[in-house]
């Protein structure tokens, strides 16, 4: 039988679930927006995030503890396990409407408007989730996977016929020049310190549940830390093949918009086709798809694991089964039904939803990583004192990031995500 707690399997599921749409568009826009002072600064933070990853998935591994269980037996509360399950299920409405975008440039776009194409790609997506996740958990993992193996073929594949191309048009030394300006150190601000900061601990998936309910069916053997690094190392991966990318396309149309999304929702696509490498575009698309996929699968997972614990599980096994499927149900359909009332309510009204859920979800991360890590701060002895000096860091940047984050949407009344936040902390 196949043995799915082995290092290297369990290092391709965290790195699967890194790897998400952000690293598509968000970390090469960002990169291209501040050069190698703003990559270095990324991998410098994400760095220091191993050791709190570590340390979560070590909080629940030595004593076999499932998430709220861990909050109730250690803190006597449940209310972490709440806010995970509030905040997991913002981020799940995120992923599918963002990956509306993509959804809707695999067909002309004026076959249907983009809010069709949203709710079409919410069916989609917790159509696929809810199966996969009645399925059990190693049957979650194996997706999670293969999702991860086809989001970087789609993206070497992409990468290497841009490059032939520009070989072919004769363009690669307006390549490497523009590759050149984006590793020019164009200094540090304080501005690019914080987008980067936010960038690296939303990109890792810190603060969101998950690697607690990993570490509950860890081996004695496994490695935290490994498992952490490895998935870090494939996660930067995948934003430099984008960056890489991005800086092709910008190669090829030197007058093209970088300013944030607007690198894939035109500059991306109108290279491609101009270029007459469309089925590259279908390719591309396909590789957010499953990388928004591998990323919501463990967002699935514990929000349907915490509503089994606070449901209480029945005690006889057999039943087990049958009371995941129904609670797998239960929690889809209602986040479902939310996602397509969000979209009605952006075609309605003219609300920018990503937007909202963007932020919102970007500042709970921040907080919700010191939530993974709180046995840190309460000092348990089965915290190994390696863990708890390498976690101390990234627990003071997350904190000041929280902070200059909430006093960011005050100062800019930003009152929807901060309404939100409070409602998912409080």
């Amino acid at each position: 039988m196949f043995n799915r707690n082995r290092l290297w399997y369990i290092s391709l599921v965290v790195a699967a679930y890194m790897v998400g749409v952000s690293n598509l568009w968000k970390f090469p826009a960002l990169v291209l927006k501040y050069g190698l002072g703003g990559l270095l600064s990324y991998i410098f933070m994400v760095t220091v995030m191993v050791p709190l990853i570590a340390t979560a998935m070590v909080s629940t591994k030595n004593k076999g503890y499932e998430l709220a269980e861990f909050y109730s037996r250690e803190f006597n509360t449940v209310w972490p396990a709440m806010a995970f399950f509030l905040f997991d299920i913002i981020l799940l409405l995120y992923y599918p409407i963002v990956s509306g975008w993509f959804l809707g440039r695999l067909a002309p776009t004026e076959l249907l408007p983009p809010d069709v194409w949203g709710a079409a790609a919410l069916l989609l997506f917790f159509a696929l989730l809810t199966i996969t996740l009645r399925k059990g958990e190693n049957h979650t993992m194996d997706v999670m996977v293969v999702s991860l193996v086809i989001a970087f073929a789609a993206l070497i594949l992409v990468s290497w016929s841009l490059y032939s191309r520009i070989e072919t048009m004769g363009t690669t030394p307006v390549f490497k020049n523009q590759l050149l300006q984006v590793l020019t150190w164009r200094g540090v601000s304080s501005r690019m310190l914080v987008e980067m900061a936010k960038q690296a601990a939303y990109s890792v998936g810190i603060g969101m549940g998950f690697y607690l309910v990993l570490g509950s069916f860890l081996s004695e053997k496994t490695s935290p830390v490994k498992i952490a690094t490895v998935g870090v190392i494939l996660d930067t991966l995948a934003g430099v093949i984008s960056t890489l990318i991005m800086v092709m396309a910008i190669s090829v149309s030197p007058s093209a918009s970088i300013q944030g999304n607007a690198v894939v929702i035109s500059t991306l696509p109108e290279t491609l086709v101009t270029v007459g490498m469309k089925p590259a575009l279908y390719f591309l698309y396909l590789a957010f798809f499953f990388a928004a996929l591998s990323s919501m699968i463990p967002l699935g997972e514990v929000v349907t694991r915490v509503l089994m614990e606070l449901s209480r599980k029945p005690l006889n096994p057999r039943r087990l089964p049958g009371f995941r499927k129904k609670s797998v149900l239960l929690v889809m359909s209602f986040t479902l039904l939310l996602g397509l009332s969000m979209v009605a309510v952006r075609g309605y009204t003219g609300l920018d939803v990503i937007t909202v859920l963007d932020t919102a979800a970007e500042t709970f991360i921040l907080f919700g990583a010191i939530l993974e890590v709180l046995a840190v701060l309460y000092g348990k002895s089965y915290i190994p004192g390696a863990f708890k000096v390498g976690s101390y860091p990234g627990i003071v940047s997350l904190f000041i990031l929280g902070t200059l984050a909430v006093w960011g949407m005050i100062a800019d009344r930003n009152l929807i995500p901060l309404s939100i936040l409070l409602v998912v902390l409080g």
